[in-house]
């Protein structure tokens, strides 16, 4: 495989730089990825589907993704594996296809790691939101370490969690810098949770 080919696990849900995700792997393909991911100490891309359809292989994926390694593995009671990845960096997908395995795997451009910023006044109450959120949703998506104070990392934060649609969800991925997706998400929460900001 080379440098800049990758697998690519699709999934209706997202996690991001400095985020923390525990996935449940049972396919034989996914099981394969991991292990060699495991062997070879290399990530892989987490994308988010272009539609959530009931095909077995999915091969259509918005591209702007998250690469992710993983920090953590162990058998769950179930007999599944339970895997647990940290987000490292959003990744561009240049192409994609199934190989012989039906792995999606792709050519992958790293973008460049978006510099610590602090969170203008003007979004503060979007780290405030997310503080009063995390308890519900720890056991789901977490963090390494809490920058509540940096844009880049509040604003990935409720990329991760809000519950908006995933053409939504990509394109806040996409944005160019950490203000301009602040600002999305800001209009965003002000038509959805109006009520509960007014007490932040």
């Amino acid at each position: 495989m080379l440098n800049n080919t990758w697998p690519i696990f699709p999934l209706t849900s997202i996690v991001l730089p400095g985020g923390l995700f525990p996935l449940r792997i049972f396919e034989r393909r996914y099981l394969n990825m991991v292990r060699d991911c495991i062997k070879d100490e290399k990530g892989f891309c987490i994308a988010l589907v272009k539609n959530e359809t009931q095909d077995k292989y999915v091969d259509k994926i918005y591209q702007y993704t998250s690469f992710v390694k993983i920090i953590d593995w162990n058998k769950l009671e179930d007999g599944v594996l339970g895997i647990t990845v940290e987000g490292m960096s959003i990744a561009k997908v240049l192409s994609s296809k199934l190989n012989k395995d039906n792995l999606l795997i792709g050519d992958i451009e790293f973008i460049e790691t978006e510099k610590e910023y602090l969170i203008p006044q003007k979004y503060l109450i979007l780290s405030k939101l997310y503080k009063k959120i995390y308890p519900g949703i720890k056991n789901f998506v977490s963090f390494k370490k809490e920058r509540y104070s940096d844009a880049s990392w509040v604003s990935f934060r409720l990329v991760e969690c809000l519950p908006l649609d995933l053409s939504t969800k990509a394109n806040l991925i996409s944005a160019n810098n950490a203000l301009e997706r602040l600002e999305i998400i800001n209009e965003i929460v002000n038509k959805l949770y109006k009520d509960e900001i007014k007490n932040l």
